[in-house]
């Protein structure tokens, strides 16, 4: 799978938004080069309308050439408009959410809970989505076919999901101004959550694997930023951990 290079990116506005802009699109896309093309150059077409007087050169500068890299007006009339894509992000929005969690439900039972039978696993994670408890309960189906499509970005998804709860924490009219902070201001903290899940995921083998559950070779592999060290997700809740210890996993479980 591709590598996100932090680089120098985080030392400049202009840098940052572009760092933004390579997260987002590879959450959006994780499997899909040119619906990540496309997603940038119509970014780049929406950015380059708003533009005025009092931007800064480089902000723009950057924003054209994502445009031309991305493809320029060929890439441009074949791609939806920016608005559309938002929309179609926005129903992403809770399977990535979904996704994030789950990562992080598998890392706080092997942190906190190593006593469950079989050990922390990602079917226990589908297990307590699934059952009633669950904010927003999916089918297994939904479930498993969102984490196969997730998966490569699992990680990104946990650090998303942990930034989309700190601003449901705070005052609800703020929440957008939350994330956008994330993801720019706050780029460098939001990016060594990621680095945090990334470490865990590609070095805990899950029970009777050979291979960890996020494997190197299988997913966008983010590099140049140091994971948070003091970063461990809190213990289950009392009714997630009973979903957890009931579950029973299939003799043919294919997933880790």
């Amino acid at each position: 799978m591709p590598l996100l290079d932090v680089g120098e990116r985080l030392n400049t506005p202009a840098g940052r938004i572009d760092l933004a802009a390579d997260v987002i699109g590879a959450m959006v896309h994780p499997n899909d080069k040119t619906g990540r093309r496309r997603r940038r150059s119509a970014l780049a077409v929406t950015l380059l309308g708003m533009r005025d007087g009092n931007d800064e050169p480089e902000a723009i500068s950057q924003v054209n050439d994502w445009f031309l890299r991305a493809g320029g007006f060929k890439t441009a009339s074949e791609s939806d408009p920016y608005s559309k894509q938002q929309n179609r992000m926005l129903r992403q929005i809770p399977k990535m959410l979904t996704v994030g969690m789950a990562l992080d439900l598998v890392w706080a039972m092997d942190a906190h809970h190593r006593a469950l039978p079989g050990g922390a696993s990602i079917n226990k994670a589908l297990a307590i989505l699934q059952d009633p408890i669950s904010s927003a309960p999916m089918s297994e189906r939904s479930l498993r076919g969102t984490w196969s499509r997730y998966k490569p970005v699992a990680h990104f998804c946990s650090a998303f999901a942990v930034a989309f709860q700190l601003a449901r924490d705070g005052e609800r009219d703020e929440i957008d101004e939350h994330m956008k902070s994330a993801y720019h201001e706050k780029l460098d903290v939001t990016l060594s959550l990621v680095a945090a899940y990334q470490r865990f995921a590609m070095g805990f083998i899950p029970h009777g694997q050979s291979r960890p559950l996020l494997d190197p070779q299988e997913i966008w592999l983010l590099r140049g930023i140091e994971a948070q060290e003091s970063f461990v997700p809190p213990p289950l809740p009392p009714e997630a951990l009973a979903v957890a210890e009931a579950y029973e996993a299939p003799r043919n479980a294919a997933y880790r």
